[in-house]
């Protein structure tokens, strides 16, 4: 394959045989939504609830909806609660698996990073800047490319979660910049939930291994302390065959997808103040050969977060709720990459690299008064110490792209609910946000949110968000690409119509329908000149309707299904989003099998065909995960056995415009066994 010898790698955009359609295991998926939402009201009648057992249905609450701790049925958006037990049962072993099995969220990956997703659209080549990651409220996204980190490059540890609030819909009238289509609010534990010391091990197919240890206490004086670190290593697949690289080892990259990766984290609390930091290294081998670097060689990339934040949070006597925080942040993202320099054998390394650290504040209150009137008010500020992008060829040295940037952010946000009636709630809020690169953006929501029936709700909800352009789409500028000072923000318009009802203590249901209308969108596009550059160029829209029925039992019993339907259209072209399944379903069982000692957790995924850049279809997919736990066989004892791509099904994601391969082959069937042990 001929490359161009100074076309580098650039970082934001990293993101055959045809597979054979699985139509009947996507109608069994259905059939079993299908029937658990039947069922749930003939339930509901044969376990008839009297007037006290009516009262004790316990409905979820969630705070990231609006700063403020309110029942989902209240929040102003449609909301997924995932707990930790949820969490183990199913064998979650990152954010990426959380995320992937819940409604309305998607994620791709092209073996470097996972793209997330929300309702149908998830751009190629796009490093995850439309959902908002927020660990125990600190913004998880970096400030150069604005990414959401999922996998084992994530700030968090999937054992060190306590829940996950999933929250759909525009969220920047809270939130600001990158809560386009969603914001994934992760809790974790505190020193009182680990109160002592626990330790784990895994293992799991293609030599990966994982090591954790976690220590946590709350002490009499008030004190409370929780710190946890840990490792994990994986060769990766052996063999991954690319057609497009035939006529080099025989198109296969050999022990080229290897994962090496440390996470700390540390929690002090003490009264109303907790200081909290976090750090995470992540290396990874890349086996597709982006951007034209040499296949089969080791192109790897590595990056690094951390961050310290100290936070207040206090209510006074009379029900006023102060919160604030101020934090650091740091990322380094470090890519090395082997190309051919123009001369058979004259090999150059090139080195590209992306570093910034910035500082932030945060400062708000919360009141929620007798007549039904509650509202969140708060001002944010974050500003860049230093960024630089950097991009150079070694021996002989070429100086590619050396260029630095800064970026300060004020926003002022106001949200607030009024009960109208005990069946009408009026919700609104608005956030005003004050950038250094493009200037102001002013970002509405509102609804209605009625209760026309006892354990029924309705929500009218109509929201404005924007994704502001990132420090690398601004600014990078080397061989071939120039910098675009003038970019301006994504604007996504979303109406939803919410309906939610509470069949008895144990069955929910809920439909959505939704229309996200997206604007300006930044894409990378040539101009006249040949140079490749972010321009604001494209509008979409993506209609749907979500479909999703759940029963909890005390026992331990969990049945959830959903089906989602969303079309999706590109109003440049015509033509459907790329990488945009029309047709989702997913399934979560958890069966008790003895007692609270063993259990059974069942998760099965199915996508319909994608469209990938080349206009092909990338395949059908379907996934079924099984999970074995067993809990307290010997007192702190914790063993789990997974199967993931139990029936090993071959599926494939399309590719990005910075591979050669129009689809992504992804991991068979591939197994882990993990122990716990708590002292």
């Amino acid at each position: 394959m001929k490359t161009e010898p100074l076309q580098r790698p650039s970082r934001a955009s990293w993101r055959r045989p045809r597979v054979r359609s699985v139509t009947g295991g996507a109608a069994a998926m259905l059939a079993l939504f299908v029937s658990t939402f039947a069922w749930a009201e003939p339930a509901a009648r044969l376990l008839s609830l009297d007037l006290e057992e009516l009262g004790a249905i316990k409905i979820d609450t969630v705070f990231g909806a609006s700063k403020f701790s309110e029942k989902v049925t209240d929040a102003p958006s449609s909301v997924t609660i995932l707990t930790r037990d949820e969490i183990a049962r199913l064998g979650y072993r990152t954010l990426e698996d959380a995320v992937r099995g819940v409604r309305g969220f998607d994620v791709t990956n092209d073996r470097s990073y996972d793209n997330t997703g929300v309702r149908g659209f998830t751009q190629l080549g796009d490093a995850a800047t439309r959902v908002l990651l927020l660990i125990d409220g600190h913004r998880a996204n970096d400030i150069i490319y604005d990414q959401t980190m999922l996998g084992r490059d994530s700030l968090v540890e999937i054992d060190e979660v306590e829940r996950i609030e999933f929250i759909r819909g525009p969220g920047s009238a809270i939130y600001g910049s990158n809560a386009f289509f969603g914001v994934i609010s992760v809790v974790t534990r505190r020193g009182r939930d680990v109160n002592g010391v626990e330790a784990s091990t895994s293992a799991e197919t293609f030599d990966g291994y994982s090591g954790r240890l976690t220590i946590g206490k709350r002490l009499a004086n008030g004190l409370e302390f929780k710190v946890a670190g840990s490792t994990y290593a994986s060769r990766g697949a052996p063999g991954l065959y690319y057609p497009e690289y035939r006529e080099t080892n025989r198109g296969i990259a050999r022990y080229r997808d290897g994962t090496r990766a440390f996470n700390l984290s540390g929690t002090v609390s003490y009264g109303d103040f907790t200081l909290r930091g976090g750090y995470v290294l992540r290396n990874k081998d890349v086996p597709t050969a982006s951007f034209g670097s040499l296949f089969n060689e080791q192109n790897d990339a590595e990056d690094i977060h951390g961050f310290g934040e100290l936070a207040y949070a206090h209510t006074t006597s009379g029900g006023w709720n102060l919160f604030a925080r101020g934090y650091y942040d740091y990322v380094d993202y470090h890519g090395l990459s082997l190309y051919d320099n123009g001369t058979p054998g004259d090999r150059v390394r090139n080195n590209d690299s992306g570093r910034a650290n910035w500082w932030g504040g945060e400062a708000g209150v919360s009141k929620s008064f007798l007549n039904g009137f509650r509202f969140t008010f708060g001002t944010e500020y974050r500003e860049t110490l230093a960024m630089g992008l950097r991009n150079y060829d070694e021996r002989p040295y070429s100086k590619n792209l050396d260029v630095r940037g800064d970026l300060s952010v004020f926003g002022i946000y106001l949200d607030a609910n009024y009960d109208l009636k005990k069946w009408l709630s009026l919700v609104g809020g608005v956030r005003y946000d004050d950038y250094s690169s493009f200037g102001e953006t002013l970002n509405p929501r509102f609804g209605l949110i009625l209760r026309p029936a006892e354990r029924t709700t309705v929500k009218l909800l109509y929201g404005q968000a924007f994704r502001a352009p990132t420090l690398y789409e601004v600014t990078y500028a080397a061989t071939g690409q120039k910098a675009n000072l003038a970019l301006q923000p994504e604007l996504v318009r979303t109406v939803e119509l919410i309906g939610e009802h509470y069949f008895d203590r144990h069955w929910r249901a809920s439909v959505s329908l939704f229309q996200n209308d997206v604007s300006d969108l930044i894409q990378q596009v040539t101009d006249a000149q040949g140079f490749d550059v972010y321009v604001n160029e494209g509008d979409a829209r993506v209609r749907g309707v979500e479909l999703e029925a759940e029963g909890k039992w005390d026992n331990g019993w969990l049945v959830r299904a959903s089906y989602a339907h969303q079309v999706s259209e590109d109003k440049l072209t015509g033509g459907k989003l790329k990488n945009s399944p029309t047709d989702v379903v997913k399934t979560q069982v958890l069966v008790p099998l003895w007692r609270d000692k063993l259990s059974l957790g069942l998760e099965g995924i199915y996508n319909s065909s994608r469209e990938t850049l080349q206009a092909r279809d990338s395949g059908d997919i379907w996934l079924l995960n099984a999970t074995l736990l067993s809990r307290e066989l010997r007192p702190g004892l914790e063993i789990s056995a997974s199967i993931y791509n139990l029936l090993d099904h071959q599926y494939r994601y399309p590719g990005g415009p910075a591979e050669a391969q129009d689809t992504i082959p992804q991991d068979g069937r591939t197994l882990r066994l993990k122990v716990t042990y708590r002292f």
